[in-house]
Parts: C-alpha cells; structure tokens; sequence
C-alpha cells in the first residue's frame, strides 16, 4: 500500500468551495427547457413508485443517422479537447454549452492548483486545500468529456431511470480479494449493512481476513439534505442527492502488528444528467470531498497521526427502466490512500501522489435480491462481489 499522505490544515479554499457551489447550483436548478428540445423517446414507462416520469417527447424529427454518426465522430475528435462538440454537432446547442463551461472551469481549477503547488513548494502548510481544488477541477473536466460521449451514444431515452425511493435496509454478504505484495493477505469475507430512516442513514461495512490476521471495520453516519429515501418521505425527483457523512474506520493489522483508526467527514453529491440536457437522460456525476484524521498506533513506539483528504468522483449510467434486472453501473476516483487499493503508482516522482481507480455494477435481479460487483487498482488490486438484499420502501 502506497503510503503517500497529503497533510491540511486549511480545510477549504475559494476554488473547490466555488466548484463545489456550481455543481449543487445545478444539481438544485428547476429543469431547463433546452432550446434544443429533447429527443423523442420510446422508452419503457417507469414503474409508477420507483421511478420519475419519462420525458416530454418532442415534435422535432431524430436527427439523420449521418448527423448521429458525425456527433459520435465529434465527442471524441476534437471532443477530447473542446467537450460538448458532439451536442453542438447534434444540434442540442445549450447542452454543449453547459458542458464546455463546465470543462472550462474544470481547467481553470487544474492550472489554479497546479500553479499555487509551484509558487508554494507544495508545502505542508496549502498541500492539502491545493490538492482539493485540482481534484475538484479534475472532476469538472473529464466528467463533461464523459458526458459528451454518453450523450450522443445512449438510445432514445437514456440506459435506464433512477429510483426515487430506497429501501429502509439493505444487506450484503460477499468476498473480496487483494493482490499486494506488500501483505500476506489475500482473501476477505466482507458482511455489511446499510439502515434508512427519513433522511438518516447508518451503515456498517466489515472485511475479515480468511487467509491472515488482518480485519477493517467501518461505520458510518450520514445525512441527506434531498435525494431519494424510503417511501414514506416525500418522493424525489430523481436520483440527485447531497449527503454529509460521518464515518469511523479501524484497520488492524494483526500480522505486522500495528493498526490505524481513521475519523473523517465527507460531503457527497450526485447530480442526474437529465437535468443538464435531455440527450444525457440515464447518467449521473458524483462528487465528493472530504478529510479524515488518521491515527497509527504501533506497539512500543506510540501514536503517529496524519490528515488525509478524501475526494472523490464518479462518471454513471442507470440500467433499465421499469422491471428486472435493473441497477446502476460507474467509474470513479478516489484520492484516498489508506484503503486496500492504496495509491496508483507510476514511473516518475510523482507515483504515490494519485489515488486509486475502480469500477462497479450494483444490479437487482428481483424486487429483494441482487449482486454488487467492484474493481479497484492503485498500488495494490482489489476485486470484491456481493450478494445484496433489500427491504422495506419502494425499490
């Protein structure tokens, strides 16, 4: 496990709190009338308590298979460099828009940390808030990129509709697996439990070693300020969601003999984007930043504590409207380095800096039952799958 940790004693600073207040501005905004009106769409009528209502459909014509084949074409050259090109090639010029001001101010966040690293020395003293800002920046600009693809790619209608309501428990029981040269372990059972009140959630998270005297446990608090929740509270409008959330993690490490108990606060958010254009219907971003207190205790020496920075983003799609299977399925980055994946390495100086990647499917096959499948790699790579069952609500 890469060992990196990016210390902080300023917890925020104007670039990441403007991003973070853009991102939840649009996350909140009553739907926009494109002026490039929405696609018509044949998609499946949601099912009436799990789902919003299918867009409006549009009285213009679908564009051409020509013009499709051009805007696909577009989103990756020279979409990879001006993001919303394959939008304004469909002719869904404002959703273009918003995701090349989105990109924009993505850049502008990258060279603002990138810049204060150099002027500063990347000191101890603004490490943190700078590293903050840059991974914010990065998630404004490669999740517009993203968009962009799945906008001119995804059927009429989007991959697949949100809940709006969430079962009052969930449950899964799986395996996990971890390739690290560094530990003797290698295979994990790992219960957990997540429980919903209103707005309230507690969840509990175990991996246990089968193979190695390793255990890491984690607990967690959280509250949602909108969002879906059980049935019983007001249903959403889709699956956007701002959460904070108070988690506690001990690590031990029985082999090697020391442990880590790490205290942290996140804020997390999702932003459907059906609400930024209708051709993006189906797909979501999250971002998420946090930081965490982390103290290691080893046996004659004493307690080391570090700060830790915990943001994270994501790129997903909703899968399937109404019925079974249905779920949902993301990629994303974590900046963290205290889990199993630890930090990405690379060649260079700079390996160790970066956090880790990973990708995962969470998919109902029936109304209760389900599977939950997540990779991770960074220096070390992790695989886990689990059997989840859910009760209670409306899912």
């Amino acid at each position: 496990m890469t060992a990196f940790i990016a210390p902080t004693r300023r917890p925020s600073i104007p670039g990441p709190a403007l991003a973070a207040a853009a991102f939840l501005l649009l996350a909140t905004r009553p739907a926009a009338a494109d002026d490039d009106a929405p696609r018509k769409t044949d998609a499946p009528a949601a099912a009436k308590n799990d789902a919003p209502p299918a867009p409006k459909t549009s009285p213009n014509p679908a564009p051409t298979s020509a013009r499709k084949a051009l805007a696909v074409a577009g989103s990756f050259v020279p979409g990879a460099l001006v993001h919303g090109t394959g939008h304004l090639v469909l002719g869904h010029t404002r959703t273009g828009l918003v995701l090349l001001g989105a990109e924009g101010l993505g850049l502008g966040l990258i060279v603002a940390g990138l810049g204060g690293a150099a002027a500063t020395g990347a000191t101890r003293r603004f490490i943190g808030p700078i590293i903050l800002g840059t991974v914010t920046g990065a998630a404004f600009f490669f999740l517009s990129a993203l968009a962009d693809v799945y906008g001119v790619l995804a059927p009429e209608g989007g991959t697949g509709s949100p809940p709006v309501y969430l079962p009052s428990v969930e449950t899964q029981l799986g395996v996990t697996f971890v390739h690290d040269p560094n530990f003797a372990y290698n295979a994990f059972l790992t219960p957990g439990a997540d429980l919903r009140a209103g707005s309230f959630r507690l969840s509990a998270l175990g991996f246990f070693a089968l193979d190695d005297t390793n255990a890491r446990t984690r607990i967690s608090a959280a509250y949602r300020f909108f969002g879906p929740r059980p049935s019983g509270s007001e249903r959403a409008r889709d699956g956007s969601y701002l959460d904070v959330e108070f988690a506690l993690t001990n690590h031990s490490y029985g082999t090697e003999g020391f442990s880590v108990t790490t205290g942290e606060v996140n804020l997390l958010g999702r932003l459907d984007l059906a609400r930024v254009g209708p051709t993006l219907r189906g797909s979501f971003a999250e971002l998420g930043l946090g930081l965490a207190y982390a103290a290691h205790r080893y046996p004659g020496i004493g307690v080391e504590a570090n700060d830790l920075l915990t943001p994270r983003m994501a790129f997903g799609m909703y899968l399937g409207h109404s019925g079974y299977p249905r779920g949902e399925a993301m990629a994303y980055y974590e900046h963290r380095h205290d889990g199993f994946a630890g930090g990405f390495k690379s060649p260079g100086l700079g390996s160790g800096i970066a956090g880790h990647f990973g990708a995962q499917t969470r998919l109902f096959f029936t109304p209760r039952w389900g599977a939950f499948f997540d990779v991770q790699g960074g220096s070390a790579l992790v695989g886990r799958a689990s059997l989840l069952f859910r009760y209670g609500g409306n899912p």
